[in-house]
């Protein structure tokens, strides 16, 4: 076993996610609300997903686009209420938490990165001004560190030498350097679980590693816990300890990065995989699939794969699988797979 598994089999998890849903209730229309007629709908963005992340573990959440992925992420991060189940940080379910301080708390420990750094700050906030806003909230006592907590932050993020930064302004920024004060921003209180949205989507391919890097940095160096959420698998092999493969709501793979990238178990992961590009022709054979994504709203019963798998059968149309292992510390939510 090595030192990575044991360490992931004995320390803590940082955030412990059970049941994880969020619904999003669908307004009927004029005349129906009127009579009253039919069921309440929900769109079903995340509905029961599960995963734990410890200290200096990054857990990819990949998935095509509508999957629930960020959804996901700004609800562990207590930025959507949860409508069911549970997020323990530090051990407290954050369903518990009630009051301000005790929210404001929580946010002192976890932390989220968007993916547009060009809306994530304020225009008329310089460098400085950004990143200590969140100093001045949580640390309001420790003023006279206050500049040097700022300084730390920015140093961290990459961005020197800090004196040339600090009194600029968003417009007179890079994207890659505009990313760095919002990552500078969401780090300089310190937190151990950060929510990493779609960090470089919208950077240049020639920055985009500088700040993967960074975030991979922070993991080892500081023991911080980071949810990356991303579309783009080739940066997950450079970043993620582990992935999750995220489909209509739930998770259906999760394990180790080599192993969810170099050997998927699920058809809907294996399908994913296989559209990434690679740069060696006939590196990888693709798999097309059938149909279109069903609607959130009306789900089809038993595993909600099944209408686009090729390999679907009659139990996969009637008993939605469970996430369960399947060998090699990974779990898949699959009835071939779990029966083989």
């Amino acid at each position: 076993m090595s030192p990575e598994t044991e360490r992931a089999d004995t320390v803590p998890p940082i955030i412990e996610v059970r049941g994880l849903r969020k619904w999003y209730p669908v307004r009927s229309g004029f005349f129906a609300s009127l009579v009253g007629a039919g069921e309440a709908k929900h769109v079903k963005a995340v509905d029961g997903v599960d995963f734990t992340i410890r200290p200096g573990e990054v857990l990819g959440l990949a998935g095509e686009s509508g999957c629930g992925k960020s959804t996901t992420g700004m609800t562990v991060a207590k930025l959507h209420e949860p409508s069911g189940g549970s997020i323990i940080f530090d051990g407290e379910d954050l369903a518990s938490i009630t009051g301000r301080q005790r929210l404001k708390r929580f946010r002192r420990g976890a932390q989220i990165v968007f993916q547009n750094p060009y809306e994530s700050l304020n225009p008329r906030f310089n460098v400085y001004q950004s990143v200590l806003e969140p100093i001045a909230i949580h640390m309001p006592a420790e003023q006279s560190s206050h500049e040097a907590m700022v300084h730390r932050a920015l140093e961290r993020a990459g961005l020197l030498p800090v004196k040339n930064f600090v009194s600029r302004y968003p417009h007179e920024l890079s994207g890659g350097q505009l990313q760095r004060v919002a990552i500078a921003r969401a780090i300089a209180v310190e937190p151990r679980f950060l929510v990493a949205d779609e960090p470089v989507s919208m950077l240049d391919v020639s920055v985009r590693a500088g700040i993967l890097n960074l975030l991979r940095k922070f993991a080892t160096e500081l023991d911080m816990g980071i949810l990356y959420i991303s579309h783009d698998l080739s940066t997950m092999r450079h970043i993620c300890t582990r992935i999750a493969i995220m489909y209509l709501g739930r998770i259906v793979e999760i394990g180790p990065t080599a192993q969810i990238l170099d050997d998927p178990q699920h058809p809907y992961a294996q399908a994913l995989i296989a559209a990434a590009p690679v740069m060696r022709r006939g590196a990888r054979k693709r798999i097309h699939l059938e149909g279109a994504v069903p609607n959130p709203i009306d789900l089809p019963l038993g595993c909600r794969f099944n209408p686009r798998c090729s390999r679907a059968v009659a139990l996969c149309r009637t008993q939605e699988p469970l996430l369960e292992p399947i060998g090699g510390r990974r779990q898949a939510a699959c009835h071939l797979v779990n029966q083989s």
